[in-house]
């Protein structure tokens, strides 16, 4: 265990051990985790302040870890001899994280970059569900985008069109059967459909696309709320 793990272990059963029951809550964690959206990229070790290495490929994601609120480091490790990267990030307290794993050119090399997403907003109200899209194909054609959820009558405009790194808002909804079109931009032709996305009451979860075969994508669906 590193000094900064030992310290933050140290610090919580001081606490505890404090406590009389009449302070303040403690600070509500954030949970991070990691995408991985380079097709055909090495797969990656993600580090979390030094903790035990989480090795994931193309389309997975990491385990989700707990952060207290305040700074922490990101590391990740690609298999192969792309560059590492160590980025430094602070988190609010309640405020959970996406980052999705890219590759892009540093100083004329590949280096994986990470692309920190918050689920601010992901909150539905008790009744409702909440889907949000992000695009992560990098080599994908221009799509545009459109969902249909238990409370509409037909297919609605999610982006048009979905430009790579985009994230759009969370669509608010009734529970139940959600799905998702993606099209070539300025169509209504049927690129890639996701088939019913079950969502539940009080969740929120984000529809990642992401590179497939040549001229396609596929998806990744991941939870943001419960």
């Amino acid at each position: 265990m590193n000094r900064r793990l030992l310290v933050a272990v140290v610090a919580v059963f001081a606490l505890g051990a404090c406590d009389s029951g009449s302070g303040p809550p403690p600070p509500q964690a954030s949970q991070l985790r990691v995408l991985h959206t380079v097709r055909g990229g090495p797969s990656l070790t993600v580090f979390v302040d030094g903790g035990r290495g989480n090795t994931i490929a193309f389309g997975e994601s990491s385990r989700l870890v707990a952060l207290s609120p305040g700074e922490h480091d990101l590391a990740i490790q690609p298999a192969d001899t792309t560059p590492s990267l160590l980025v430094l990030f602070n988190t609010i307290e309640g405020v959970n994280y996406s980052v999705f794993a890219i590759d892009t050119m540093v100083g004329g090399s590949v280096t994986i970059l990470p692309v920190f997403v918050s689920d601010t907003g992901a909150m539905p109200a008790g009744g409702h569900a909440r889907l949000r899209l992000a695009s992560f194909a990098a080599a994908a054609p221009a799509v545009d985008a459109r969902h249909m959820q238990p409370d509409s009558a037909g297919l609605l405009v999610s982006a048009a069109p979905l430009n790579f790194r985009a994230v759009t808002r969370y669509f608010d909804g009734a529970p139940g059967s959600w799905s998702v079109v993606i099209s070539d931009a300025g169509t209504t032709d049927t690129l890639l459909a996701t088939g019913a996305l079950m969502l539940g009451d009080g969740q929120a979860q984000t529809l990642v696309v992401l590179d497939s075969t040549p001229g396609g994508v596929t998806w990744r669906l991941l939870r943001d709320r419960d």
